[in-house]
């Protein structure tokens, strides 16, 4: 670690180090929620972003059984807040959930501080802290609507309060309760977080910690009787949504995709920023010896994944905190060692900042939903005319494309002055029309109309939208990048 760095972790106090990366992360989660609004899968618009909306619109929610309504009920009240202030598009309503859920993943690093207070050395608990707040895949991840994302942050405060417990020998009931619960909240929202709760419960026996058993016993009924009353809320039969669920991923998802038993593992890996961390492998010895309690858990959990067929790197989010503590303490214990400093410490500070800025400022499959969003944000009530655009394709247009505004699929040769004029003469209550379209020869058709003036409309320039990192990985791999492509579309507004 480079010598300012350990100088500027030295020269405060953890409680100092603290708001700083609170400070910090949050801002940085703010920016991830304002710019980065687009997909990272299809679940995280089909199965949390839209019934979301259903809900606080009073319609009949699109979510599979096997879905918990607690997430729904959450990213719900986050777009009433922002009804509050005047917030109703699409567009600003995801931003509002996106920004509710950066809010709550602050309390990861509140069990962060928890976890680091009871260590002696200032390096390591403020390396912990700027780990969780300023890791460049944190803000992501915390401003992504999936539960396992919510269940990160509960994770973190959990195992902060139990291993603070643990450690100062605390034997307050109601501490180990509230740790426990904390992981219980967690498995409302990962069911398979419930492998940290029992493996953390079986360690404890083993140490003969019996506080902390009593309080994880009583916490597994409390557990167990907040999933019975979401689902009683639901309208569902007594853990209806975890019945569903196990029916549902009956031989390991397989039917959702197979990937080969490494692969979690490789994700685990790659967030140490492998391979500059094998450096660190003289330290993983004392890591283990003084940390098993909390490290057995982590790696129950990803052998556990790793053991099913179907996986998907979002299934390890509950994890990725208590791995950046393992990353702090083993970097913290290398502080003084030359290879770490000539190499992994660069390497860490020097990527940090570049994927920081393109981690919350450049969007996620921008061609697909941007056209839309920046549409039914600015007009509101539109007309989609819609030659092979991503937008005509997505999975999740359901979400952007809202009554009265209605999409029309055409040819090419609809792309015409004509045509827009024809439309907005057939309807006297769209504000505007817009034109779009993902295949690149038809770009010349928009092209062609821009700034034109028709009969009833006048358009604007024409707007290309695909994020750098987009057009990147589509140049590189067209065939499997199809969702990657950037659309063009012009805006015809009615005089």
């Amino acid at each position: 670690m480079p010598q300012w760095a350990r100088r500027f972790l030295r020269a405060k106090s953890l409680l100092q180090h603290f708001w700083i990366a609170l400070i910090c992360g949050l801002a940085l989660r703010v920016l991830c929620a304002i710019f980065v609004y687009g997909p990272q899968a299809l679940d995280d618009y089909k199965h949390g972003v839209w019934p979301a909306y259903q809900f606080f619109a009073g319609q009949p929610m699109d979510l599979p059984d096997y879905r918990s309504h607690l997430l729904i009920w959450i990213l719900a009240a986050f777009i009433r807040v922002g009804s509050w202030i005047g917030l109703t598009s699409a567009l600003a309503q995801v931003r509002m959930m996106y920004l509710g859920l950066g809010l709550v993943s602050t309390l990861g690093l509140w069990g962060t501080f928890l976890f680091v207070k009871s260590f002696r050395s200032k390096v390591f608990g403020a390396t912990a802290l700027y780990l969780v707040a300023l890791f460049p895949l944190m803000p992501f991840i915390s401003t992504r609507a999936f539960g396992e994302a919510v269940a990160m942050s509960f994770v973190m405060l959990g195992f902060g309060i139990l291993e603070s417990a643990r450690r100062t020998g605390n034997r307050k009931l109601w501490v180990w309760i509230a740790g426990f619960a904390s992981l219980g909240v967690a498995v409302l929202f990962r069911f398979h977080v419930g492998l940290l709760f029992l493996s953390y419960g079986l360690i404890l026996i083993y140490l003969r910690c019996w506080p902390g058993v009593m309080g994880g016993v009583i916490a597994g009924f409390l557990t167990l009787g907040a999933e019975w009353l979401v689902d009683f809320l639901s309208g569902k039969v007594a853990f209806g949504t975890l019945i569903a669920y196990l029916a549902a991923n009956e031989g390991g998802a397989a039917q959702y995709g197979v990937s080969p038993w490494y692969n979690t593992w490789l994700f685990v890996i790659a967030l140490t920023l492998a391979p500059f961390s094998f450096i660190f492998w003289k330290k993983l010895k004392p890591l283990w010896r003084q940390h098993w309690p909390w490290l057995v858990p982590l790696l129950v959990y990803v052998l556990a994944h790793s053991l099913v067929p179907h996986k998907e790197e979002r299934f390890l989010y509950p994890i990725v905190g208590i791995e950046l503590w393992a990353l702090a303490w083993v970097w913290a214990a290398s502080a003084y060692m030359k290879p770490a400093r000539v190499m992994y410490s660069r390497v860490m500070i020097g990527l940090s900042i570049p994927l920081l800025l393109i981690v919350c400022f450049v969007n996620t499959q921008e061609g697909e939903i941007e056209p839309p969003a920046y549409s039914e944000a600015n007009f509101h009530d539109v007309v989609y005319l819609d030659y092979k655009s991503l937008f005509g394709q997505s999975l999740i247009r359901f979400y952007f494309l809202r009554p009265p505004s209605e999409l029309k699929e055409i040819e090419a040769d609809g792309l015409t002055a004509n045509k827009i004029d024809e439309v907005l003469e057939g309807s006297g209550h769209h504000r505007a029309v817009v034109l779009l379209t993902s295949e690149p020869g038809a770009r010349a058709e928009l092209h062609a109309l821009e700034g034109i003036r028709t009969v009833d409309s006048q358009c604007h320039n024409m707007r290309t939208s695909g994020s750098v990192i987009d057009r990147l990985l589509y140049k590189m791999n067209p065939k499997h990048n199809m969702r990657r492509r950037p659309t063009w579309y012009l805006v015809c507004e009615r005089l």
